[in-house]
């Protein structure tokens, strides 16, 4: 339970830190999406129940940071964790950076056509606005370039000790 509070702790502050500070520093098509990596770490452990419940809530935050019609988020994180989950019952997926960096682009790229497939589909699209195109390829180079420090920070934040591993079951 105590692993839980710490891993929907990082996720609340990963929103406000993205929201209040990167978006300040970063133009709008070099901004990282701190929270598809945190996904895409959650989708990669082992947890699958409290795995979920993490990226609902990650993506119920989301929704209330970026000001996005309420589920649309929490919709497209289920949907990026549970592919992930599938591809990790089919491949094996490491731990290594490449590995690592191709889910997030995997990520973004299931993420952008569930932004293009979704609004439409569940009829919000006057009030959804999507990047332009030339933004994509900038933001997944700079997302896939943070990946790699974050996937390192999540596991030493994991590992405190103290803190029991989450079963795969729970």
């Amino acid at each position: 339970m105590f692993r839980f509070l710490i891993l929907l702790l990082i996720s609340y502050f990963l929103l406000i830190f993205q929201s209040a500070v990167i978006s300040e520093i970063f133009p709008g098509f070099l901004k990282p999406d701190l929270m598809l990596i945190f996904i895409t770490y959650l989708g990669a452990s082992p947890s699958l129940i409290t795995g979920a419940i993490l990226v609902f809530s990650c993506g119920l935050f989301y929704d209330t940071f970026s000001g996005s019609p309420l589920g649309l988020f929490p919709l497209i994180y289920l949907g990026i964790f549970f592919l992930i989950k599938l591809l990790g019952k089919v491949l094996i997926i490491g731990e290594t950076v490449a590995a690592r960096m191709g889910l997030v682009a995997l990520a973004l790229f299931f993420q952008l056509f569930l932004l293009i497939l979704l609004p439409p589909a569940l009829g919000i699209m006057e009030s959804f606005s999507l990047p332009a195109l030339s933004w994509i390829l900038p933001q997944a180079m700079i997302t896939c370039a943070a990946c790699w420090p974050l996937f390192g920070l999540f596991k030493k934040i994991t590992a405190l000790p103290g803190l029991k591993p989450l079963s795969p079951v729970e």
